[in-house]
């Protein structure tokens, strides 16, 4: 029999040998110097060897225990070659069906016609939140435990970072895209049911806080506020020019150097084909051509921007980085200036005071750039009211400049 010491003096010779331990069980010596466990069995009246690992990572120990399995295994008339190979094959299929290799390719997929951004968003959620407690099970095997623990670790996770939110809606989002994922194994036989449903309500969506016109009192001390703003020029002009057009933060921060015509002092979203916004390419949100005609106060940002990203694409290019504004940017600089205002209290209060002085509401909605409910005329009406919302903006920047303290 060996034992730990008989084993450690075993040399290599010029070709491999075997010293027999007991039951069937040896080692094989290389030349090399590699000493690999084999056990020698019988079945079915045919002669086979099994490998049970390298020595010493399996120790005398251990080789001796999985020679008593494969024992079993032979008085259960089990081959353990075979038994061996279906466990392998197993492993693969448990690894071929796991929830992080189906997701990647449900996004593949079905998600083939959405805009790269929204692909990208859902292979960070996966990354982030999902991947880390159900990645490597077998979709079958996902539980709603699994996925309340996702959602309740998600909306910590968020709550942990500052000016990000309370994570509810982050959340339910997770909850809903590994429901996503979960029917699509439904529908190609790799699982039975969506866990997602049973958790459906344990997690509510916060009451939507809509934006608001802000007060005169407010209006005066944000106006005053940005004067005395340390921050880079560039996002001081960009906060301006939101307040001045009406437009979104979105529609701020993809703004291009190409959209821009000084000549006729307008600023042209183009509406985007399929392509373009599946390369996450889009302009407004309801990618449309949006025309807005400049005020005085906004050619005159843009003639000032214009010396410091003239040769950039983006008009508000990333201070630091350069590309696209970061979506926090402006919001962050808000929240510094005046606590509790948002870039959309801005589209809140132009749409009140413009309402409230009799301007027609049909410029106000065409400046707010909301949906036409005629979407066939909507195609062709991008350029309408264009003359009246000229003045309507440069009555508009007007009214802000009079604020100012």
């Amino acid at each position: 029999m060996l034992n730990d010491t008989k084993i450690k003096k075993l040399k290599p010779m010029d070709k491999p040998y075997r010293i027999a331990d007991q039951g069937g069980l040896c080692i094989e010596v290389r030349s090399t110097g590699a000493k690999l466990w084999r056990v020698r069995y019988r079945f079915a009246g045919k002669a086979s060897m099994i490998s049970l690992g390298e020595y010493p990572i399996i120790g005398l120990a251990e080789a001796r225990q999985k020679q008593e399995e494969i024992k079993t295994l032979l008085a259960n008339n089990i081959d353990p070659a075979a038994h061996r190979q279906q466990q392998k094959l197993d492993l693969n299929n448990i690894d071929k069906n796991s929830f992080a290799i189906i997701a990647n390719e449900y996004a593949a997929e079905r998600l083939s016609e959405k805009s790269q951004t929204y692909i990208d968003a859902f292979r960070r959620s996966m990354e982030k939140d999902v991947f880390g407690v159900i990645g490597h099970k077998n979709i079958k095997d996902v539980t709603s435990a699994d996925v309340l623990k996702i959602m309740q670790n998600t909306v910590k996770r968020v709550q942990d970072q500052n000016n990000r939110g309370t994570g509810e809606v982050t959340a339910i989002e997770n909850r809903k895209k590994i429901g996503s994922v979960m029917r699509y194994a439904i529908a190609t036989l790799r699982a039975e049911n969506d866990p997602t449903y049973a958790v459906r309500e344990v997690i509510e969506r916060p009451e939507v806080e809509h934006a608001r016109p802000l007060t005169l009192a407010e209006r005066k001390y944000f106006r005053s506020r940005i004067k005395s703003y340390g921050g880079a020029e560039s996002t001081v002009n960009s906060i301006l020019c939101l307040f001045y057009t009406m437009l979104r933060t979105v529609e701020i921060r993809r703004m291009q150097w190409s959209f821009i015509d000084f000549e006729n002092k307008t600023i042209t979203f183009e509406k985007q084909t399929r392509e373009q916004l599946k390369k996450g390419m889009r302009l407004t949100k309801k990618n449309k051509t949006h025309i807005v005609p400049m005020s005085e106060q906004v050619y005159q940002i843009l003639l000032r921007q214009k010396k410091l990203t003239g040769r950039k694409k983006y008009v508000f290019e990333a201070v630091y980085n350069g590309g696209m504004m970061p979506a926090t940017t402006i919001n962050r600089a808000l929240q510094y200036i005046m606590q509790n205002v948002t870039a959309h209290d801005f589209r809140a209060t132009a749409s009140t005071l413009l309402n409230e002085l009799g301007y027609d509401e049909k410029w106000i909605e065409k400046q707010l750039a909301h949906q036409e409910a005629n979407k066939t005329k909507a195609t062709y009406d991008h350029s309408k009211h264009l003359t009246e919302r000229r003045q309507m903006l440069q009555d508009w920047a007007d009214i802000i400049d009079s604020w100012e303290e």
